[in-house]
């Protein structure tokens, strides 16, 4: 059992001196980086004091050199897993980046007056408004100024936002159209909001550029199928204005006006 014991030292100090070969492996490659890294810097510094004796200007403390893609403290950072980020400062906000733009005023619509072809006739109400023109409605009271289009008696096509003298309506009888959501919607809303007026004027310029006033005699409510009194012809010179009326503007509104002079 003593010859057995003896036996096995031989192989237990090898085996010794194999591990303390191994762990003294990474202190003698520290130790090579480390006397490498120093004679790199002192290299470094030999060739500052080169420069400097030959009177090249040395880098400041507060200006790197950059020595390249070799550079110690880059290497340094790259093997540790390191990542510079660059840190940036945003610009400035300037103190009124809350403000908005000043909205711009609406001015007041100048009187209404259109502009057309010398010669026409000129309606001067006598309170500075003038009407002058050709095809073209106005009623003050309600803000409608608006040209006129014809409309032929036997068109099918849809109307579109513009106010239309229809051509099937009889003798005397200026018979004008037009939506209620649009161009004639101040006559709708008038109607809706107890705002239409007997006497109410309006004006009206024919093709010829003559104006004259018309005046609000009364007004009816009918279904389209019951319509034909409104474009019927007249026994004296008339204006009859027609849109629409209803939640699904199933009703027409039918206003008639008497002419003034």
């Amino acid at each position: 059992m003593l010859t057995q014991t003896r036996s096995q030292r031989p192989a237990l100090a090898l085996l010794l001196v194999l591990v303390l070969v191994a762990v003294g492996s990474p202190i003698a490659e520290a130790r090579s980086t480390t006397t490498g890294l120093a004679t790199v810097a002192l290299a470094a510094r030999s060739a500052t004091a080169s420069l400097a004796a030959r009177g090249a200007p040395a880098a400041s403390a507060a200006t790197p050199v950059d020595s390249g893609p070799d550079d110690i403290r880059g290497q340094a950072l790259r093997s540790g897993g390191i990542n510079e980020r660059r840190v940036v400062v945003p610009d400035a906000v300037p103190p009124d980046w809350i403000s908005r733009p000043t909205p711009a005023v609406p001015q007041p619509k100048p009187k209404a007056q259109s502009t057309t072809a010398d010669g026409d006739d000129t309606r001067d109400t006598g309170a500075g408004a003038t009407y002058r023109g050709r095809d073209h409605v106005w009623i003050p009271a309600l803000g409608i100024d608006r040209s006129i289009s014809f409309f032929s008696c036997s068109s099918s096509a849809y109307p579109g936002d513009r106010v239309y003298r229809w051509g099937c309506a009889g003798g005397n009888n200026v018979y004008l159209f037009g939506h209620a959501h649009s161009v004639f919607k101040p006559l709708h809303d008038a109607y809706v909001r107890g705002r239409l007026k007997k006497g109410m004027q309006l004006y009206y310029a024919d093709g010829d550029g003559r104006v004259s006033t018309y005046r609000v005699a009364w007004w009816k409510v009918t279904t389209p199928d019951k319509g034909e009194f409104a474009y019927a012809g007249q026994s004296s010179p008339s204006v009859t204005l027609q849109t629409c009326v209803g939640a699904k503007s199933q009703f027409r509104l039918v206003v008639r006006l008497t002419k003034v002079d």
